[in-house]
């Protein structure tokens, strides 16, 4: 199994989007506050590719170009065409044809946008998150902000009763059990992060869990929280899986990530920092 790191171009957000909405005292004043003056700072946009005999996956699909302002988010973006997910592809060898199926960790704008070349192709998302998808508030909010193409039907999939560590359920991408969707509500209800295991090393395919490893390891809110009451449950989990197992772990929008994935950097034992939720 070889996992690549994808970055579909750089993406720019207001300082106060990574202190997040549940520090802000929720969605509305966290919307207003990056209406404010606020220094951008600039963040990749990963996408990843796990090469595996059964067939490639492909873990989210980045973004597309535009010079426009994401209005409710005011996020920016800069991705020129070379570095759309299928130009990347090709120079690793990769073909369109060649991926068995597409998992998106959730559905907003940096993550699913670039999904026109894969409408051929499967495209699954959690059941929680299809729902949420197709929900009225979801719907009027993408209407705004999402440009996914025509003919973008990601299919559901129900997560099964099967402990992976400190997950109580789990479903398996491949056959061999070794690639594995857990869920990681919070950022959105629906949320999920897929884990590669090799040679007794967990590759940790975070989505927007949090925006860079440090937050996990501090347990800190980041960015919008759609779920705010599950995202201190979800940030236990994942630091017990990684306290657990070796855990190379590879948030989307954290500049190391590539680097860590790279150099097999694992994420380093703490001093429990693992609170229990109220």
């Amino acid at each position: 199994m070889k996992i690549h790191a994808i970055q579909t171009g750089t993406g720019y957000v207001k300082e106060s989007f990574l202190r997040g909405s549940i520090k802000a005292g929720g969605i509305v004043p966290f919307l207003v506050d990056l209406h404010r003056e606020s220094p951008y700072v600039k963040i990749p946009i990963y996408a990843w590719v796990i090469e595996h005999n059964e067939g490639i996956i492909v873990v989210d699909t980045g973004d597309i170009p535009s010079t426009s302002t994401t209005f409710l988010t005011q996020f920016k973006r800069d991705i020129k065409p070379d570095e759309l997910i299928e130009p990347q592809l090709a120079k690793l060898g990769i073909k369109i044809n060649d991926v068995a199926k597409v998992i998106l960790t959730h559905i907003h704008s940096d993550h699913a946008n670039g999904v026109a070349p894969f409408l051929n192709t499967p495209i699954w998302i959690s059941q929680r998150e299809y729902d949420s998808f197709h929900s009225l508030p979801t719907r009027i909010i993408n209407s705004i902000a999402l440009e996914a193409p025509v003919g973008f039907k990601p299919q559901p999939f129900q997560f099964q009763p099967s402990p992976l560590g400190t997950f109580e359920s789990s479903f398996p991408l491949t056959k061999a059990g070794d690639v594995i969707a857990v869920p990681t509500p919070g950022h959105t209800p629906g949320h999920l992060s897929v884990i590669a295991i090799e040679n007794g090393i967990s590759t940790f395919i975070a989505g927007d869990v949090t925006y860079d490893e440090a937050a996990l390891i501090n347990q800190d809110f980041q960015g919008p929280s759609e779920a705010p009451n599950e995202q201190a449950v979800t940030l236990a989990k994942v630091l017990e899986y990684s306290q657990a197992n070796p855990t190379i772990y590879l948030p989307s929008h954290d500049p190391e990530s590539g680097k860590r994935l790279a150099n097999k950097q694992i994420v380093p034992m703490q001093e429990s920092k693992i609170t229990q939720p109220a």
